[in-house]
């Protein structure tokens, strides 16, 4: 996948692991096959740091950030899990807990892979990410009671194991 991106893009643009990262790679990036452009492009451009790291530095930027973000709706499901008053919600808020704890400890996964530039396994770490938060979507499917905001996190958190996934696989050589 690497090859083929090097491929596409002309030798101007700088497009390499250790070249800064630039608006035209961000969105080359932000274009790849499963990836949700218009978050992807908006979620790291509002960040300053995206522009001053290069690729290996934007993958550990994009787990570190579905990591914190991971932790929030964590804490907004173990919240929900304690002060729901419908009883058909609490077993799939207490599945969503463990959904988000094997989510997160799949990003830490992968924070130590790309870490060691074992993007391969980072990506597929990431990937494990994805499937997890997907299992806890599936429960809440559906349901009535459950507050807008909270399809909305997971669907945000999934978006983010997604671009992990593919950022670090396109790292892999």
């Amino acid at each position: 996948l690497f090859k083929l991106v090097v491929k596409i893009t002309p030798s101007s643009t700088s497009f390499s692991p250790s070249g800064i990262v630039t608006k035209e790679i961000l969105y080359q990036l932000c274009s790849k096959p499963t990836i949700y452009n218009h978050f992807c492009v908006a979620w790291l451009t509002s960040d300053p740091t995206t522009f001053t790291v290069d690729l290996n530095g934007l993958v550990h930027l994009v787990l570190q950030k579905t990591q914190l973000f991971g932790y929030k709706n964590l804490a907004t499901m173990k919240g929900l899990t304690r002060t729901t008053t419908d009883p058909t919600l609490k077993t799939p808020y207490g599945s969503c807990v463990t959904d988000y704890e094997s989510a997160i400890k799949a990003i830490e996964e992968a924070q130590g892979f790309a870490s060691s530039k074992t993007y391969q396994l980072a990506s597929q770490a990431a990937s494990k990410a994805f499937d997890s938060i997907s299992s806890c979507v599936a429960q809440l499917e559906g349901r009535k009671n459950v507050p807008a905001y909270v399809p909305q996190r997971n669907l945000m958190f999934r978006r983010m194991c997604n671009i992990d996934t593919v950022f670090s696989n396109v790292l892999t050589s």
